[in-house]
């Protein structure tokens, strides 16, 4: 056995040394290439993508009374998550990422350590707390935070925010400026400087999104829930754009409770509710703004409490027995429409199912969404085999007339 396990590790080298040099090789094409495309773009300047990464922790405000409440929601959410049927427990993926990147804050969490947490916390756009939702481009975070960044990855960055930037004001019909992608810096963002302000990639996809989500809302009040909401960036943009929002995320416990101190920060005046605070009934939303609960309370929302559903990714990585858990409690609790932006094989088993068990429910809207293949599309890194494996889908599916009238 010894022998063999040391035979093994040449072939983990070759293994690693491989991947590596794909990697850069990748990112030496795309670099190459956005610098080709944007070479007489005024936006393209390498200084703003080092002023973008400037620290920009902000110490100023005492939240420990916010982290003491997110750690006794946390608590008792993931104790309750044990003991919750297997399809609202966390997806293998998510079991890995806790194993391999989040023992601190959980920990941390878990022990009411406050000071650790915000440590965390204050920076979790740079610390692994956030891992498996946030990170450096291509995980290389001694590159883009160690020091000074190199010109290679310089390159790689901008071209890559700004071929998303573009995308953006094109799936947006040009309405929008980037001003309106401004968010706080809350957990120490990074981004590309330009005009003064901050762009964080991934900022123009959850302002889309919410763009997308808002599109549905009627005027006036609305109660939406996303299913998987990540820290709360679309979240961000769609309270603070449609203030008559009541709105509900479910996610695992970890992700929830970075969502509150994202929100809760960024909205002071906004009413709140964590799991263990109260009732998840129709009258206990109405009372609040924002509802944040971990994924297995998705079989205590009342029916038809929830104008419009939406998911993006948050339901890509889940087996066939959670996800007709989780459509069985979408189609229950949604009065009007459910929109769902992900890969092809979860786009199609939510269509299969809809089609097969809910006629109550139409798809009403489908199409390809380039937002996770345009680096590979505009660049054309990865040819077509890379393109089809990185398309997305969107879907929007609307309660028929006949099942709103009964």
């Amino acid at each position: 056995m010894l022998k063999l396990k040391y035979l093994r590790h040449p072939f983990r080298t070759i293994n690693t040394a491989k991947a590596l040099l794909a990697t850069r090789l990748s990112m030496w094409k795309f670099a190459t290439h956005g610098e080709l495309r944007f070479r007489d773009d005024v936006r393209y300047d390498l200084q703003s993508v080092t002023d973008g990464f400037i620290s920009r922790i902000d110490d100023s405000v005492d939240d420990t009374k916010i982290l003491e409440r997110i750690c006794s929601a946390y608590i008792k959410s993931a104790a309750q998550e044990q003991l919750a049927p297997e399809p609202y427990r966390a997806p293998e993926r998510w079991q890995r990422v806790r194993q391999q990147n989040l023992g601190p804050i959980i920990h941390a969490l878990t022990t009411r350590d406050i000071a650790a947490v915000r440590k965390m916390y204050r920076n979790f756009f740079r610390d692994p707390c956030s891992a498996g939702l946030l990170g450096a481009p291509y995980g290389m975070s001694k590159a883009y935070f160690g020091g000074a960044i190199k010109d290679i990855h310089r390159r790689f960055y901008l071209g890559h925010v700004l071929y998303r930037l573009d995308y953006w004001k094109e799936q947006t019909n040009a309405n929008f400026v980037y001003k309106d992608l401004a968010a706080p810096l809350i957990g120490n963002p990074f981004g590309i400087l330009i005009d003064g302000i901050l762009l964080r990639v991934g900022a123009e996809y959850a302002h889309y999104c919410a763009y997308r989500v808002g599109g549905l809302l009627n005027t006036g009040k609305a109660t939406v829930a996303e299913i998987g909401g990540g820290f709360g960036g679309m979240a961000y943009y769609l309270l603070r754009d449609w203030p008559q929002v009541t709105y509900c995320d479910f996610d695992v416990p970890e992700s929830i409770a970075l969502t509150s101190y994202y929100l809760l920060k960024a909205f002071p005046q906004l009413k709140f509710l964590l799991y263990g605070e109260g009732e998840l009934t129709k009258d206990g939303i109405a009372r609040v703004d924002v509802v944040l609960m971990p994924m297995f309370t998705l079989a205590a929302m009342p029916p038809e409490g929830i104008d419009v559903t939406f998911s993006s990714h948050g339901m890509s990585d889940i087996n066939q027995q959670a996800m007709v858990e989780y459509m069985n409690n979408i189609v229950r609790m949604t009065r009007r429409e459910f929109l769902y932006i992900g890969n092809g094989r979860a786009t199609k088993s939510i269509s299969d199912l809809v089609r097969e068990s809910y006629d109550s429910f139409q798809l009403t809207e489908a199409r390809s969404s380039g937002w996770h293949s345009h680096k590979v599309s505009g660049a054309g890194v990865g040819g077509a085999a890379g393109l089809a494996a990185s398309t997305l889908f969107e879907q929007c599916y609307t309660r028929t007339i006949a099942a709103q009238n009964e």
